[in-house]
This record gives C-alpha cells, sequence and structure tokens, in this order.
C-alpha cells in the first residue's frame, strides 16, 4: 500500500483529535456562558479534596446565586459529571463538582463505606464556596450518580444538610447493608435498563419514600415548601449511560430549580431540552476513537523500518482448521471471561483479609487473571492442538525463535512500542494536564495518569505482556494460515473466528453481571466488576485489531504486544479507584 496513505490517514485523525479536544474543552465552558475553576484544599491536615466550580459568566438571576453540589459513583470522577456540571451551570447554579477520595485528581485512600469522610470532604467543598460573596449560603442541592447516593444521604443527617436532592442510578443501599433513610424533595431518576435495579425496585423505593403504596412514576408527590416533594423518573437507557442521557439531566436539572431555586424560577431559566453537553458526549466519542485508530497508520508508518525484519514461518501448513479454530476462539473467548470474574471475586476474599496489591483496588485481581488467563489459553492450545500444534503456532506467531534474534525483534518492538505510546500520552497530556487545560479534557476510559497511577500503569502493563503474548500466538499463530490477505479461506477464517470470540465473551460478561445482580450482588466492587467487564470487551476488540494488522503488515509480534499491555492497563488503571 501507498505510504502516503499512511500519512494522510494520520494527518486527519490528527486534525479529528484536536477538533476533539477543542469541541470538549468549549462545550465544557457552555459554548461560551460559563467559567470554570479548579481547587485543592485541605479538610484536616493530610487530607484534600480536589473539586471544580462551574459558574455562569452572566447569570440571569436575582440576588447571589444558588448552589448545587455533583458527586459521581465508583470509578467515577468530578469531570465524568459534566452533563450535569454544565447544563446546571447554565441554568444560574454555581456547581461544585468533587472528586471522592482515590477518583479523579484524588490520591486518598478509598473505603468502599467510608461515606461520612466522604460527606464532609464534599461539606468542606461546599462551605468553602458558600463563602463568596455572589453565592447564596442559606442552602444547596445535591445531585449524585450511583454509590453517591449514599454520601448525600451522610449529608442529609448533618447540621449543613441539602436542602433538595437528585440521585441518579441509585434507589438504596447497593447492597452495603445500610438502613436508606430517604430525604425530603428528592427525585429518583433511572434507567429502564439498569442492569442494577430493576423498575419494581424503583417503585417500591418511591412507595417507600413516599408512603404512598400507589405512587408511580413520572409524578411529583408532595410538595418542595414543606420538604415532602418526591418523584421517580425513568428514561430508556442503563446505569453507565444514565449520567448522559438527556431525558436524565432535563429532569434533574429541572428538579433542582424546583427545589432550591423556587418554582416560579422555571419560567425565567432556559427551555429544559436546551442542551449543549452532548456536544462533549460527541466529542469524547469521537477523540478516543481517533486517538486509537491512529495508531494503525503510525504502525504502518513507524514499523516496517524500525521493526526489523519478517518475523514467524511462512508456510501454508494450517496448525488447525477453520472449523477447529472457531470452536477454539469462542472457548478461549468463554474462558478469559469465567477467569476474569473468578479472579475478581478473588480479590474480595483478598481485600477482606487484608492481601491485595497497595494503592490499586482489583489489580490484585488483575494480575492474577493475567497469570491464570495466560495459563488458560495455553492449556487450551495444548489440548486442542498437541504439543506439535502449539510448537506450530508459536513459530507461526514468530514467538518461537533462537535467543539472539528473539532479543533483536524485541528490542525493536520496544522502540516502536514506546513511540506509540509516547503518542497516546502527548494527546493526552495536551487536553489532560491540569496546568494547561480546566478542566482536563478527558477522553473517554482514558486519563492523563498522576501521581501513583503512572507507577501501576507501568507494573500492569508488564504483567499484561504474557497475556498478549499468549493472545498474539491465538491471533497470529492460530488464525493466519497463509499470507493471501483476499483468499476466501482466510477472509473466513479470520472473520469468524475474532467475532466468535469477541461474541461469546460478551455473552459471558453479560450472564455474569446479571447473574450477580440476580443474586443479590450488587456492592460497590460488582458495579467496578461490570463496568471493568465491559471497557475489557471493548479494549479486547481494539486489541485484536491492532494484533491483526501488526501481524501481517510489520511481521514483528512485540510492538502490538506491548502497545497492547500499555492500553489495557491504562484503561484498567483510570477506571479503578485508588485503595
Amino acid at each position: 500500500m501507498d505510504k502516503r496513505v499512511h500519512y494522510y490517514s494520520l494527518l486527519i485523525l490528527s486534525i479529528v483529535i484536536a477538533s476533539s479536544l477543542y469541541l470538549s474543552w468549549t462545550t465544557d465552558r457552555g459554548l461560551g456562558d460559563l467559567t470554570i475553576e479548579r481547587h485543592i484544599i485541605e479538610r484536616e491536615p493530610g487530607r484534600t479534596v480536589d473539586f471544580m466550580i462551574y459558574s455562569p459568566k452572566e447569570p440571569n438571576y436575582e440576588g447571589p446565586l444558588p448552589l448545587v453540589l455533583t458527586t459521581h459513583g465508583i470509578a467515577g470522577s468530578k469531570e465524568g459529571m459534566y452533563s450535569f456540571n454544565i447544563e446546571l451551570a447554565r441554568r444560574n447554579f454555581t456547581v461544585v463538582s468533587v472528586d471522592l477520595p482515590g477518583h479523579g485528581d484524588s490520591l486518598l485512600s478509598f473505603e468502599l463505606d467510608d461515606f461520612e469522610n466522604m460527606a464532609l470532604d464534599c461539606l468542606a467543598a461546599v462551605e468553602f464556596v458558600q463563602e463568596r460573596e455572589n453565592v447564596d449560603d442559606s442552602e444547596y442541592g445535591v445531585l449524585t450518580h450511583s454509590m453517591g447516593f449514599q454520601v448525600s444521604i451522610a449529608l442529609s443527617h448533618m447540621a449543613n444538610a441539602p436542602s433538595t436532592y437528585a440521585a441518579v442510578g441509585a434507589v438504596a443501599d447497593m447492597g452495603l447493608g445500610n438502613e436508606i433513610q430517604y430525604p425530603g424533595n428528592l427525585l429518583i431518576a433511572l434507567g429502564e435498563y439498569d442492569e442494577m435495579i430493576s423498575t419494581q425496585e424503583a417503585l417500591e423505593a418511591i412507595r417507600t419514600a413516599t408512603g404512598n403504596e400507589s405512587a408511580e412514576a413520572g409524578i411529583t408527590y408532595g410538595s418542595f415548601e414543606n420538604g415532602t416533594a418526591y418523584k421517580l423518573a425513568l428514561a430508556p437507557t442503563d446505569h453507565v449511560f444514565a449520567a448522559i442521557d438527556g431525558e436524565i439531566v432535563r429532569a434533574a436539572t429541572t428538579w433542582l430549580v424546583r427545589g432550591v431555586q423556587g418554582e416560579e424560577k422555571l419560567q425565567y431559566t432556559r427551555n429544559p431540552a436546551d442542551q449543549v453537553f452532548v456536544y462533549k458526549v460527541i466529542a469524547m466519542a469521537t477523540g478516543v476513537f481517533g486517538l486509537l485508530v491512529s495508531t494503525i497508520p503510525l504502525l504502518a508508518i513507524i514499523g516496517p523500518p524500525l521493526g526489523g525484519r519478517p518475523s514467524g514461518e511462512e508456510s501454508d501448513e494450517a496448525p488447525a482448521s477453520t472449523r477447529d479454530s472457531l470452536i477454539i476462539s469462542a472457548i478461549i473467548g468463554a474462558v478469559i471471561i469465567i477467569i476474569f470474574g473468578a479472579t475478581s471475586y478473588a480479590t474480595f476474599i483478598l481485600e477482606s483479609v487484608g492481601l491485595y496489591w497497595p494503592n490499586s483496588m482489583f489489580a490484585t485481581g488483575m494480575a492474577l487473571f493475567f497469570i491464570i488467563a495466560t495459563l488458560g489459553i495455553l492449556l487450551g492450545f495444548r489440548l486442542g492442538l498437541g504439543k506439535e500444534g502449539l510448537r506450530l503456532v508459536f513459530r507461526r506467531a514468530g514467538l518461537y525463535r533462537e535467543l539472539p534474534q528473539m532479543i533483536e525483534d524485541l528490542a525493536k518492538g520496544v522502540v516502536v512500542a514506546l513511540i506509540v505510546i509516547g503518542w497516546l500520552v502527548g494527546w493526552m497530556a495536551l487536553g489532560g494536564l491540569p496546568s494547561q487545560m480546566e478542566p482536563w479534557i478527558v477522553f473517554s476510559m482514558v486519563r492523563y495518569p498522576v501521581g501513583m497511577r503512572f507507577t501501576n500503569i507501568i507494573i500492569l502493563a508488564v504483567l499484561a505482556i504474557p497475556f498478549f503474548v499468549a493472545d498474539t500466538a491465538w491471533t497470529k499463530g492460530l488464525l493466519f494460515v497463509d499470507r493471501n490477505w483476499n483468499g476466501k479461506s482466510f477472509s473466513k477464517k479470520i472473520l469468524f473466528s475474532v467475532a466468535a470470540r469477541l461474541a461469546v465473551s460478551a455473552v459471558a460478561a453479560g450472564v455474569m453481571v446479571v447473574a450477580t445482580t440476580a443474586l443479590g450482588y450488587i456492592a460497590g466492587s460488582m458495579v467496578l466488576l461490570g463496568l471493568l467487564l465491559m471497557l475489557f470487551i471493548i479494549i479486547s476488540a481494539l486489541t485484536t485489531i491492532v494484533i491483526t494488522f501488526s501481524a501481517e503488515y510489520i511481521r514483528n509480534p512485540w510492538p502490538a504486544i506491548l502497545i497492547s499491555s500499555f492500553i489495557l492497563a491504562w484503561v484498567v488503571i483510570s477506571a479503578i479507584p485508588l485503595i
């Protein structure tokens, strides 16, 4: 293929990435209507609170601006609450968005049920902002997502309690065993397809809160004046995407205007349907897609001259038939997810007795996963192909060579991988360094690593290398029977084998999440497991593409192995809270 195509592709993708960063940046500011500040305060010696303040530049409001606190759920961040932060600030609120311990910029230890300290952190940020002359210090509202609801419950018992509550994606204690006393002026906003909460559970919650056994969704019960207003709002979305669903954002912002500003202010505020946050959704999705896909033309440009001579055998001898490859691929897909779930559950047990990798929740489980999954793939090859078939797979993948040649391939692979990783981190630095951008222009799934997170990414990436060695053996050694990209047998084998693995993985992940929810295991740790499963499926698809591409175009497997290891570790460490 003409190299100019790769250069043009990289140029176009770079423009897409840069445009997405700018769109994300300007949307955060309400397309020019908002100002954003980043603050760090010390609530008590050694305990800092990271938060952002969103304010309208020209508020259409008489008197000091009312305040709303927003708190995220597990594996979230203050930046992740952007839909609510933007739309509330555009409706004459000063919005304080806080990072809970171990999330976002916070490097504090995260304790799953330490909601009182989390609430005190949030209250410290609220009272810091309430000292401003243009901010109302008499009352405030709170909007939460998922487990952030527990923080608002803790706040409701404090002297400076919120007057109005909007709980997105939560109705109860999330399996933590805490008794819930629903505060007044509460909106419960859920997705109809929430993986953790059924519609019936949501109805039971609103009926318990109102004391009305016939209460239904979509109706406001009680009144804001005497603190007895309750409502259940449902939208066609699920748990994760509830935070960026237009109907839920509209319901939550309207509720807070009614409860904090007053019913009469609805006629003066923006139309609830006038929303701009969706541009940031588009920007982040486009940006992360462009960033990750850009690794392919970049590999095509730097790979051949730096990757060395072709590795792997050119023999047309097939280690397995198309049918056998399909079966083995499907089994690998299922086994990997089963191992993922088992090692994650083992982490719960290890953490309960104090045996876990310090500073990173689930890292112990991920380390166990990489070890056991690697052995599982190799065992699958051994049982399915026999001893000679296993050797042939690794020879075909370029992973079974003379030691000097392996060292040379690895050294060249490290050079290529470092360039690609530098490309990825460089773009993230442009849109993610606090000193350069406020707030961080976070991409979906990943954020610029700070503090110990960067160290944890490197450690986890190293642990992931054996897994991707085995994965590369599956992709290149098992599937690539010939070198004819246009051959029907090759196309069918690649298409069906990759599809079988990813499809079975997705089904297995779905079954695992549904089963654990049905059994009542919906505590915060299981929520995080579901999130990691979803991210793992997405990254598996990406890394399979990268490995497939590099296997045939670069012929050196090591760049793809190292890049895939880094990307997976980056996504995992970005998603999990510190502990």
